[in-house]
């Protein structure tokens, strides 16, 4: 015969900072932008297909600043990432990471056509194949960043992802 003793707590519910009404504004699209990354070496695509995932499902409310670097890094074999091709001095090096570029720029362009606040954007030193010049968005250690704010009056979310050798990512 065992009682049961119920021990009396003490505790406080806080108040939720935003509410499922707020969040539920998020349904229009403001900007999305596609890259081809098919033709890339296995290890590029996995640094591309990994990148997306960590970016996926981030949230921003107004104000809110975002830093792809971040985000993404470390760049290591435990954070999802394999050796590939990445830029370094003017010259192609074999890092982990190699590819990450492409995913921030991706990112760079949907942020741009949805007209949110970029506060940081550095040029590759090389022309990479999958934009056009000017529209890439380099990530090297933590000198070259893309970053950028929420400017709007409302929650945004990134939706990231990657299908077919496509990398793909919207802004709503």
């Amino acid at each position: 015969n065992h009682k049961s003793v119920v021990f009396p707590m003490d505790y406080t519910l806080d108040k939720a900072k935003h509410t499922k009404k707020e969040l539920s504004a998020i349904k229009d699209v403001l900007g999305t932008f596609t890259t081809s990354y098919a033709g890339s070496a296995s290890g590029r695509c996995a640094n591309v297909e990994n990148g997306a995932s960590l970016i996926n499902g981030t949230l921003l409310y107004p104000g809110d600043s975002f830093s792809v670097y971040s985000k993404v890094a470390p760049f290591t074999a435990d954070n999802g990432y394999h050796l590939a091709g990445s830029y370094s001095n003017g010259q192609t090096v074999q890092t982990y990471g190699g590819g990450i570029c492409q995913v921030s720029t991706t990112l760079y362009n949907a942020v741009i056509r949805a007209e949110l606040e970029i506060t940081e954007r550095s040029a590759h030193s090389m022309i990479v194949s999958y934009v056009e010049p000017s529209m890439d968005a380099a990530i090297s250690g933590e000198y070259k960043d893309l970053k950028f704010k929420n400017s709007t009056k409302y929650p945004v979310y990134i939706e990231g992802y990657t299908d077919g050798g496509i990398i793909h990512f919207n802004v709503l």
